[in-house]
């Protein structure tokens, strides 16, 4: 029996398909293995957070008994970026004590020296401010094994949802991969808040500030899932929530 061979036409053919399917397939094995790194990274991150809080209430006591400055009702916009500046030097002092730092940035304008970028976007693209500009010479930030870390001091006890984020006491920000792209909310920068009780991530059902259904867009609510759920799915299935699908 004769066997038949494939004529080049064919065999070109078949290795254009072939090329067609691992164009297709490759940049989504990445994609999925790089979301795996970033989910053990900031459990990991998370879990040395919890416990520097452990460290810090048992030395100092907890966040209320830090000594953290409360702003007068009617002070000036600058009076008010002291106040936070004061804290947050404060806070990260007390709450990273024995956290071994590479260093450590207190204004903005060092902000890139210690790791964290200059812009930061939302999910959909769009610049976030929250960081840059006058907000940011409020903070301290320092380097951690590639990772950076900023800490802006929030109004003394200020509410961001029920439960446990009924007093909070600084945000938390970390960019996984410092200066590096992409630079935008629950790809590589996520969020935590300093509560009276503990350090949770921002997301969680009892949020009130940052909601899940707002990690779609911003990004910055993303963080609790990640942590929670063990995954970034929410970068392509629209549809997930708490109660209900938790991934694609």
């Amino acid at each position: 029996m004769q066997k038949h061979a494939f004529t080049l036409s064919e065999t070109l053919i078949t290795l254009g398909i072939l090329g067609v399917v691992d164009s297709m397939t490759l940049p989504a094995v990445v994609n999925k293995y790089q979301e795996k790194v970033t989910v053990t990274k900031l459990k990991k991150i998370y879990s040395v957070f919890s416990q520097c809080y452990l460290s810090a209430t048992q030395k100092y006591g907890t966040p209320d008994e830090w000594g953290i400055s409360g702003r007068d009702a009617g002070s000036s916009d600058n009076n008010e970026e002291n106040y936070t500046a004061q804290n947050s030097i404060l806070i990260r002092n007390k709450l990273f004590e024995n956290f071994k730092k590479l260093k450590v940035c207190d204004n903005a304008k060092n902000q890139k020296a210690c790791g964290m970028s200059d812009i930061y976007y939302k999910m959909n693209g769009t610049v976030n401010t929250e960081i840059a500009g006058s907000t940011a010479k409020t903070s301290s930030t320092f380097l951690l094994d590639g990772s950076s870390i900023m800490l802006i001091a929030n109004p003394v006890g200020e509410y961001r949802g029920s439960g446990v984020l009924s007093e909070t006491y600084a945000i938390i920000y970390v960019d996984l991969n410092g200066v590096k792209s992409p630079n935008t909310y629950g790809k590589d920068l996520f969020m935590f808040y300093l509560t009276k009780q503990n350090i949770i991530p921002t997301g969680t059902q009892n949020e009130t500030i940052w909601p899940f259904s707002s990690c779609y867009t911003a990004g910055g609510a993303c963080t609790a899932w990640v942590i929670i759920n063990e995954n970034m799915d929410y970068l392509r299935c629209k549809d997930l929530s708490w109660n209900g699908k938790k991934k694609c």
